[in-house]
């Protein structure tokens, strides 16, 4: 199966902002993902895991500080990157590398994090976008109840995205952290089809 084209190498690889470089630029919108760090750790299972996944080298994830999505998975993604032993991975503005972002569009959108796993020699093993299938339900549900309903006044508009920003981060955390299960089984299936490591 011929390999994408993308624009990316090592060199440019090591251009991209380690997980914590990228947390300290973030400026406001740093606690929200701190605190989801912090609630987003591994099961053992988890951890085990991916612990025994060799074959990723580089990870590419596209982010912006403003957007939700990212807040909320992409802390998942750096403690799943974490546990690999060979993963490197790197954060790229999404906006400031418009071919990156044009290369990985979702079905036509540009939608954020994009978490793109690569091995050694730059084969890409698979992707994962935005958030897990499970999550997409939920917020489409909340959003339909809140922010689709409200009134077009500014400030009327303004509540409503905040009521649902508010419900959205609180689905996130429910015991157990469900959310963030299921965006975590959606990587690891990823990763065991692509490189045969189910058994």
């Amino acid at each position: 199966m011929a390999q994408l084209k993308i624009p990316l190498d090592t060199q440019r690889f090591e251009k991209g902002m380690r997980w914590k470089d990228y947390m300290a630029q973030m400026g406001d919108t740093r606690a929200r993902t701190e605190d989801n760090y912090a609630k987003s750790k591994l099961t053992d299972d988890e951890r085990k895991f991916f612990s025994g996944v060799n074959q990723v080298r580089y990870v590419l994830m596209l982010a912006e500080n403003w957007c939700g999505d990212v807040h909320r998975n992409s802390p998942l993604i750096a403690h799943i990157c974490e546990a690999m032993p060979s993963a490197d991975l790197r954060v790229f503005l999404r906006d400031q590398n418009t071919d990156l972002r044009d290369t990985f569009l979702n079905n036509g959108y540009q939608s954020i994090p994009v978490v793109v796993f690569f091995d050694k020699d730059w084969n890409e093993i698979g992707r994962w976008l935005e958030r897990a299938h499970a999550a997409t339900a939920k917020v489409t549900g909340i959003r339909a109840r809140t922010v689709d309903v409200a009134p077009p006044d500014k400030d009327k508009q303004d509540a409503a995205m905040a009521e649902y920003r508010k419900a959205v981060q609180g689905e996130y955390d429910q015991p157990g952290g469900s959310l963030w299960r299921a965006a975590a089984q959606e990587v690891r299936s990823l990763l065991e089809q692509r490189l045969g490591l189910k058994k």
